[in-house]
């Protein structure tokens, strides 16, 4: 029998997070990912507003951006594939077209918020973070030592694909640490 655990919100979260990434580059289920995902997502978020920390992205910083009239609609359009994936009550005999792609936004905006909660980014978070930036560059504006390594070393991770990406890096940032 195991005996019970003691454990915080954020670590929960942190956790949630660990395992989202171990299935996100060995391709696990992309419903559990983002269920999971959603779940640590908004752990992180509600602490983050308890704590007075700045607005996430995804669900909040975003909705700047949005004209008021359609902030209701763009919200449900973030929530749905969530709320689809753990209720029943309403839409008991629907489906849905799901984008497995969106799990990742929601990952790098939870791992980036955690850090700045705690201080701290896991070796699974570092990793997550570095695929995302080698596989979205258009996105990012990263310091010049950053520039330079997705510039010579950035094509060739990308090219091995997620999983071989994440065992060729997992041990060698498990040797850094947090």
């Amino acid at each position: 029998m195991m005996k019970n655990i003691t454990i915080s919100k954020l670590d929960a979260a942190k956790r949630q997070l660990e395992t989202v990434i171990r299935l996100y580059f060995l391709d696990g289920d992309p419903v559990s990912i983002h269920t999971l995902t959603s779940a640590a997502y908004n752990v992180i978020r509600d602490v983050n507003v308890k704590r007075g920390g700045d607005p996430m992205f995804v669900k909040d910083k975003a909705l700047e951006f949005v004209k008021p009239e359609y902030r209701k609609e763009f919200r449900e359009s973030l929530n749905k594939a969530e709320n689809f994936f753990k209720h029943a009550d309403k839409d008991h005999d629907q489906t849905l077209d799901f984008n497995p792609d969106q799990s990742e936004m929601l990952i790098w905006d939870a791992i980036s918020t955690y850090s700045n909660l705690t201080g701290e980014t896991p070796p699974l978070f570092k990793i997550f973070q570095a695929w995302f930036v080698c596989n979205k560059p258009e996105m990012f504006v990263p310091p010049e030592q950053i520039k330079r390594w997705l510039a010579t070393t950035g094509p060739e991770l990308a090219s091995i694909g997620k999983t071989g990406f994440f065992n060729k890096w997992l041990p060698v940032v498990m040797q850094l640490g947090t």
